[in-house]
C-alpha cells in the first residue's frame, strides 16, 4: 500500500483525537485503523474476531 497524507478538517480531527485518546493511541494510528477497517468492511466500533476471548462470537447468525 502506498504511503500518503489524508486531509482531515479541523472539526473532524478534534473528534478523531478524542476517539484516539479514549483508546490510548495517536490520532494518526486511529485514522489508520479506521481506514484499514473500512477496507476490510468492518464496523469501527466492533471488536475484530481475533481479539475476542475464546468461545465469544460477535455474529448474530445462528448456525
Amino acid at each position: 500500500m502506498k504511503e500518503g497524507s489524508v486531509p482531515v478538517p479541523a472539526e473532524q480531527y478534534e473528534r478523531l483525537a478524542a476517539l484516539a485518546a479514549a483508546r490510548g493511541v495517536t490520532p494518526e494510528a486511529q485514522l489508520a485503523r479506521l481506514i484499514d477497517d473500512a477496507y476490510a468492511g468492518l464496523d469501527g466500533d466492533v471488536e475484530p474476531p481475533e481479539t475476542l476471548p475464546l468461545g465469544v462470537c460477535d455474529s448474530d447468525e445462528e448456525e
